[in-house]
Order: C-alpha cells, then sequence, then structure tokens
C-alpha cells in the first residue's frame, strides 16, 4: 500500500502541484519563500521517491524490529524467503534506489565540473582583458558589450563576492546605477543563489523526463532575479536599477552570459521592470504563516505514508491491551 500512496503523492505534487506553483501570483510578492516552496518541493519528491525505493525493498513483517533487523530483511526479501511478489517488490526498489543515488552522483558531478570550468574560462579572460578597476569592489574587464555578473562558485563564509563587470557597463551606467547593479550581484552572493540554482540544475540534468524538476529550475533561476532586486532595492533607488536593467538588457554573447550565471541582465527582464516601477505589496505574515506550515506539512506526508503500513498493524494491538 505504501509504494501506491508514495507513488500517487509524488505525481500530485510534479503534475499539479508545480505547475499550480508556476503560475501562482504571491510568488511576486514574496519570492524567497517562493524559492524555499520551490526547494522544498523539490526534496519532496526525492524523499517521496527514495522512500518508494526502500519500502518496497524492506519487507515489513509484524516483528516491528525493522533497525534491528533491516539488513536481514532486506537479504530475505531479495532472495526469495518471504514470497515471489516480495522478491520481485524488493529487486525494483534496489534497481530503483540505485538508479536514483547514481544519476544525482552523476548530475552533481558534471554540474560542479561545469561550474569549475566556466570559472577557470571567467578568470583566463580576467587575466587577459582585466583592467585596473576604479569600480570598489569589481573587477573590471575590457569588452565593448555592457555586462556585469558574478563569478560562479559557493559563497563560502569569509569570501567576498567576485563580481566582472565589463568596460562598456562602467562607460554606460551612471554612478547610482552601476551602485545599484553591484548590490545586486552582491545579494546572489550573500543569499546563496548559485547553490540553490545549482542543486536545480542536479535534479533537472538527473530527471530530465521529470517536468517538475525542469519547470523548478526555470522558475528558481527567475526566483533568485526578483530576490537581488529586493535585496538592491533596501539600499539603491529602485529607478536606477531599473535604468541599469534596461541599459545592460543585450544579446548575451559577452563571455560567461548564459543562464549558469548570475547576472543583472537574467530572469525574465519585462516582469522584473515591472516589478521595479511598481512593487507589489509584501505578502501578508498570516499568508507567510500558512505556507511555513504547508511546507513542513509536504515533508512530513511521505514519512507518514511510508509508515502507514506499520502503523495500521499497530492500532489492533493497541486497543487490545
Amino acid at each position: 500500500m505504501s509504494p501506491l500512496l508514495l507513488a500517487a503523492f509524488t505525481a500530485a505534487l510534479a503534475l499539479v502541484g508545480a505547475p499550480r506553483l508556476a503560475s501562482a501570483a504571491w510568488v511576486l510578492r514574496a519570492p524567497r519563500l517562493a524559492v524555499i516552496t520551490w526547494i522544498t518541493a523539490s526534496a519532496a519528491v526525492l524523499v517521496a521517491g527514495l522512500l518508494t525505493g526502500l519500502t518496497l525493498l524492506l519487507y515489513w513483517d509484524r516483528t516491528h524490529d525493522l533497525v534491528k533487523g533491516a539488513w536481514h530483511v532486506c537479504l530475505d526479501a531479495l532472495l526469495g524467503r518471504h514470497d515471489r511478489p516480495a522478491q520481485v517488490a524488493a529487486v525494483a526498489g534496489l534497481a530503483g534506489l540505485g538508479v536514483l543515488g547514481w544519476r544525482l552522483l552523476a548530475s552533481g558531478y558534471r554540474t560542479v565540473c561545469g561550474m569549475r570550468f566556466r570559472r577557470a574560462q571567467l578568470r583566463l579572460m580576467i587575466r587577459i582583458a582585466g583592467v585596473p578597476s576604479s569600480v570598489p569592489g569589481a573587477t573590471v574587464v575590457r569588452h565593448h558589450e555592457p555586462a556585469a555578473y558574478l563569478m560562479p562558485g559557493p559563497s563560502l563564509p569569509g569570501r567576498h563576492a567576485d563580481i566582472i563587470i565589463t568596460s562598456a557597463a562602467v562607460a554606460r551606467l551612471r554612478e547610482p546605477e552601476l551602485s545599484a547593479v553591484l548590490a545586486h550581484e552582491r545579494a546572489h552572493h550573500t543569499g546563496h543563489h548559485y547553490e540553490l540554482t545549482h542543486w536545480m540544475r542536479i535534479l533537472a540534468q538527473a530527471f530530465p523526463a521529470l517536468r517538475c524538476f525542469q519547470l523548478g529550475r526555470r522558475q528558481v533561476d527567475r526566483l533568485v532575479e526578483l530576490c537581488a532586486d529586493d535585496a538592491a532595492a533596501r539600499t539603491s533607488d529602485r529607478i536606477d536599477l531599473a535604468r541599469a536593467l534596461v541599459s545592460l538588457a543585450q544579446p548575451p554573447t559577452t563571455p560567461g552570459r548564459g543562464d549558469e550565471v548570475l547576472a543583472v541582465h537574467g530572469g525574465d527582464g519585462i516582469e522584473r521592470l515591472n516589478r521595479l516601477l511598481s512593487p507589489p505589496p509584501p505578502l501578508s505574515g498570516r499568508a507567510r504563516g500558512l505556507i511555513a506550515l504547508s511546507l513542513i506539512g509536504l515533508l512530513l506526508t511521505p514519512i507518514g505514508i511510508a509508515v502507514f503500513d506499520r502503523y495500521t498493524t499497530w492500532v489492533p494491538s493497541i486497543f487490545s491491551l
């Protein structure tokens, strides 16, 4: 029963929950909470998949000594010592867990290697085209296109934001606009946005057939830009950031200006402009609390489903006391 319920939960979350979240209007009012929601939902799908494999692999009998004898229970099920259906389920569960783990590890390895390659590529560009910088907190490189972006890499404690800006951007932007751009990129660093986008990218690459992960990757890429806009607006004027966004809106032909880097031009430009010029009202505390409770329930639901069969076998013994 538990594997079927877990599969139904995963399907409902992937096919119904993810599209509804992507089209929800409240995410514009609380983009940071929306990012947390996407990360939590993706984790719930992974947990449900993991527990589906475990519940198929482990033969849960009425002894309830699951933790004590889990290894022997797995071997018994795989060797067919319980019954034929249990053996088939155990083999399917073990295969599912193996595929899940392998695809996650392979995707994580590719993502980390790709990030290191892009970082090395940008470092080489800085050595070749870097110029003495009059912009505090940023490295200026000679290029005819205006661009500004954060160097790919983890936001480690004590590491300052490694921001790259082109000479064309410095020449085009006024001082308040340049300050807003730098604040936007620093917000990506302090908000650990690379880690968040890489998590969704790993899932999307590991399971390309699951549309919810592809949708989640695009939405998190979009939402972290809104989060950085909000953070920059606390120290800079929104109109200055909007003007800078228009000035830097060009086709991504500058080295590093793809969707793999967090650039000031990233995300949905029209949506960001409208939101900067006409900021929506913040989400109420009550609504935030309800969403937070829903996220806790979302993570606990697959765990509750996984132990459902064991609890149903405990109920008669409890009432017989």
